[in-house]
């Protein structure tokens, strides 16, 4: 800014100030009139009430004089005096009795005698004295009425944010609530002891698998009983073997062996193979996460059906990060028909599969190595930095990464740790509907939660920064209780820390950040076209160069 733009300002400024003390000057005579006519209006119908009834005791003595030339009963006459005798006291009372009359101030005004009275010194001094409030005189020579009207202007004009501090706590508290579950009921993930939370996703899983698995073998089983029951050449024991697997899937009481084995045979895969020695680092704990293929995810589906078409396997190396395609000895399902044909069956083979290993293998013991997280298998392409375990062993970010896998963070640990996430995103977002819908009065379709609101994306962004918070802190201490207080156990601490919280709150940062820009452009734009108005307002004015 240079010097005479500052100066312009300062000058502007101080036209202001002198403005808004002349404005309250005024203001202050306004509210005495006010309360000087209010005063009048009390006392005129103070002087009307004793009007009325000193008239209405005037008409009662003159009947009383009329009345004396008439003969009267003396009981009447003695309750006409005592009437007469209560209105006297009443007019009394009500005459003697105070006016309540409202409080006017004195007015100081600016002393015009002196020389510097219209000095911006003097009336600054002069509204530090009478307690008048110079911080914004721009803003606060409008009316409240004004004001309100001028920011809801505002507002709608430049898209400005209308969150309130009750919002932003809100956002708080649900992050809180999400953090104590995660801390609470997730936990550390852990392959041999998992948490209360990773123990009922873990059940849930295998309930689905069980379901998808009785859902098919059922019917087959129960298509051969009827086939075979009638047939001479079957023996018994096995029409009973039948029978008996039958009943155990009816009654929930089949073997996981059973269960997952069924699903292996029927949806076989040459993609799942166990070992190779040309794939470095891949054994038994770790080929679902060496495996492409194996990723739950629609680029796993890709690599899938690629894999099944071309007869090749996609391998990834913890060890050196490259990706390999070989061919393997494994089985696959036939595939028949056209190419529509083999890619639709290649699909269902693969979710088969996927099916079959997202609880482990049939002959896993405990909870068994499932399938890795959405896209994981892909980190090991990190083949870089290095990290120290609690066994003093360095690994790369992608070793890391498969080491995570192999002690228990499989898709079912990542479900698990996902529910804090989704516990405080839908409590913000059904916080959000209802002020929308109930407290500005807006419609249904206006009130749901889009992500592409700025304001609903900072409470999410607000909500996810407060939820990592606590679950880091509670991630780092846990790490550093491992390790005895000398330092922080990397192992312990990234099977602790949430990665789907750290995940959204990378992508609420990037989404924050994209509508702030966005809504930067925005404003700029305004101005510009306000500016161009102005301006070609000032140049059809007459007399602008003159």
């Amino acid at each position: 800014m240079s010097r005479q733009s500052r100066k312009d300002k300062k000058e502007l400024k101080g036209l202001a100030e002198n403005l808004l003390v002349d404005y309250e000057l005024r203001n202050q005579a306004n509210d005495n009139l006010d309360k000087s006519l209010h005063n009048i209006d009390v006392m005129r119908e103070n002087i009307d009430n004793q009007i009325n009834m000193k008239k209405d005791l005037l008409n009662e003595l003159r009947n009383r004089r009329l009345n004396n030339t008439q003969l009267q009963d003396s009981n009447l006459t003695k309750f006409n005096d005592e009437v007469l005798k209560n209105k006297l006291r009443d007019g009394q009372i009500y005459a003697s009795k105070s006016i309540d009359l409202v409080e006017t101030n004195s007015v100081k005004t600016i002393d015009i005698d002196r020389d510097d009275f219209n000095s911006y010194e003097y009336n600054r001094q002069f509204a530090l004295e009478n307690n008048i409030d110079l911080t914004s005189p721009f803003l606060n020579l409008y009316s409240k009425h004004e004001q309100v009207e001028v920011a809801r202007k505002m507002i709608e004009k430049f898209d400005l944010l209308e969150l309130e501090k009750e919002d932003y706590g809100f956002a708080a508290c649900a992050a809180l609530i999400a953090g104590i579950v995660d801390c609470a009921l997730v936990g550390t993930i852990s392959h041999n002891n998992p948490s209360v939370l990773q123990k009922k996703v873990d059940e849930k899983f295998y309930s689905i698998v069980q379901k998808y698995s009785n859902n098919r073998e059922l019917p087959e089983l129960k298509a051969k009983f009827e086939k075979v029951q009638s047939r001479k050449d079957v023996s018994s024991e096995y029409i009973k073997k039948l029978e008996n697997k039958i009943k155990a899937i009816e009654n929930g009481t089949q073997s996981r062996k059973d269960m997952v084995g069924y699903l292996e045979k029927t949806y076989r895969v040459k993609y799942d193979a166990v070992h190779d020695k040309s794939i470095a680092g891949m054994y038994v704990n770790n080929h679902h996460n060496a495996s492409l293929a194996h990723d739950f995810s629609p680029l796993g589906l890709l690599v899938g059906i690629m894999d099944q078409l071309t007869g090749k396997s996609t391998f990834i190396s913890a060890k050196t990060g490259e990706i390999s395609r070989i061919a393997t000895n494994n089985k696959n399902t036939e595939l028949q028909g056209n190419i529509i044909q083999k890619i639709i069956g290649a699909t269902n083979n693969w979710f088969g599969h996927c099916m079959s290993d997202i609880v482990g293998s049939s002959g896993s013991k405990g909870r068994g190595q499932g399938l890795p997280a959405p896209f994981w298998s892909y980190l090991q392409k990190l083949n870089f930095g290095k990290v120290k375990l609690s066994n003093n062993k360095e690994l790369s970010i992608g070793q890391l990464t498969d080491w995570m896998f192999q002690n228990g963070y499989d898709t079912r640990a990542f479900v698990a740790e996902l529910i804090p996430v989704i516990i405080f995103e839908t409590l913000i977002r059904c916080y959000w509907f209802y002020k929308q819908k109930f407290y500005y009065g807006k419609s249904f379709k206006e009130s749901l939660s889009i992500a592409n609101s700025r304001e609903l994306s900072r409470l999410l962004l607000v909500g996810n920064a407060t939820f990592t918070s606590i679950d880091t802190t509670h991630a780092t201490i846990k790490g550093v209780i491992k390790t005895g207080g000398h330092g922080v156990d990397i192992g312990t601490f990234v099977m602790t820390v949430n990665k789907p919280g750290l995940v959204d709150l990378g992508f609420r940062s990037f989404q924050n950040a994209r509508l702030e820009l966005k809504h930067k452009k925005h404003v700029n734009k305004i101005i510009d076209e306000d500016i161009v108005v102005e301006y070609k307002r000032v140049m059809s004015s007459r007399g602008v160069f003159e």
